[in-house]
């Protein structure tokens, strides 16, 4: 269990971590008091009370000297910095034969462990591919399972059983059919239309048992896409590897995903052979304002 103390010394008395602490653990009985750590039991180690003293007065055993940082305010990107940043990130699809570089992988994936997570579990791992027959391997499981899948749904038989057992489901693919199709059939080909010849497939897992597990492996993911765009490499959501590794373990099993775990995200990334002239407009955002 954690071990939080107030400094008597240091403590100013405002309160500010009783206000901010997510799990309550703190109490200020009076207004002039130093707060009291009530529930230390409640803690989910966020860090979030030793971050926002301004006076040093919290020690935290989960945070010992070197984990606690100053921030450094002239780093931090202005609102037209990250605006541009959001508006120039696009999904890359044609690639170098170039591998991504093990140092440029880590930078992006530290950004991806500092996204928030449901009660600060920071419980996604991730499952880096660069070894080029695992990924041709990879391709061709992902256009296997897709080829059985437009054979099951073509067959009028399958299908209407299908539709009486998970009606949402079957006709999402059904009305994907044809998409899959040109995909196996490119595949077939020689022509990769699941990773698009990327050097590099980065796999975004936990354990599916954990609250808002499929969450926290998404906005991780969204991390890694804005930090690879700042390292000059694209990428995109692989949303056909992501698909069948949920319906279908062979993928997971090849790549030895821990039992229990489920595969929510996956980007294939490397670097790019083009880049982007402009940044397209999009679609108002649909307000509601109660």
């Amino acid at each position: 269990m954690s071990e939080i103390t107030i400094s008597p010394d240091l403590c100013e008395r405002d309160g500010i971590c009783v206000q901010e602490c997510p799990a309550a653990v703190f109490e200020q009985t009076e207004k002039a008091s130093i707060p009291e750590v009530a529930h230390e039991d409640y803690c989910i180690a966020c860090g979030h009370c030793v971050a926002i003293c301004p006076h040093g007065a919290i020690s935290h055993t989960d945070f010992p000297p070197g984990c606690v940082n100053p921030i450094n305010q002239g780093m931090v990107p202005s609102y037209e910095q990250v605006r541009e940043l959001f508006r120039v990130r696009r999904s890359s699809r044609a690639f170098h034969e170039q591998p991504v570089e093990r140092v440029i992988i880590e930078k992006i994936l530290d950004g991806a462990r500092f996204a928030p997570s449901a009660h600060n579990s920071q419980g996604t791992e991730f499952t880096v591919i660069q070894d080029q027959a695992v990924l041709k391997k990879i391709v061709g499981l992902t256009a296997d399972y897709l080829a059985g899948v437009v054979k099951k749904l073509r067959n009028p038989a399958i299908r209407t059983i299908l539709l009486l057992t998970a009606r949402e489901k079957v006709e999402g693919a059904i009305h994907s059919l044809d998409g899959f199709d040109r995909v196996v059939k490119a595949v077939k080909s020689g022509k990769d239309r699941i990773l698009r010849g990327a050097p590099t497939l980065v796999l975004f897992h936990a354990d599916q048992g954990r609250s808002f597990a499929e969450a926290d492996a998404n906005l991780a993911l969204q991390n890694a896409t804005l930090i690879a765009q700042t390292l000059g490499i694209g990428s995109f959501y692989t949303g056909y590897v992501v698909s069948v590794c949920r319906r279908d373990d062979r993928i997971p099993r090849l790549l030895s995903i821990p039992e229990g775990h489920k595969v929510y995200g996956g980007l294939a990334m490397g670097y790019t052979k083009f880049k982007f002239a402009n940044w397209m407009e999009r679609k108002p955002a649909r307000l509601t304002w109660i």
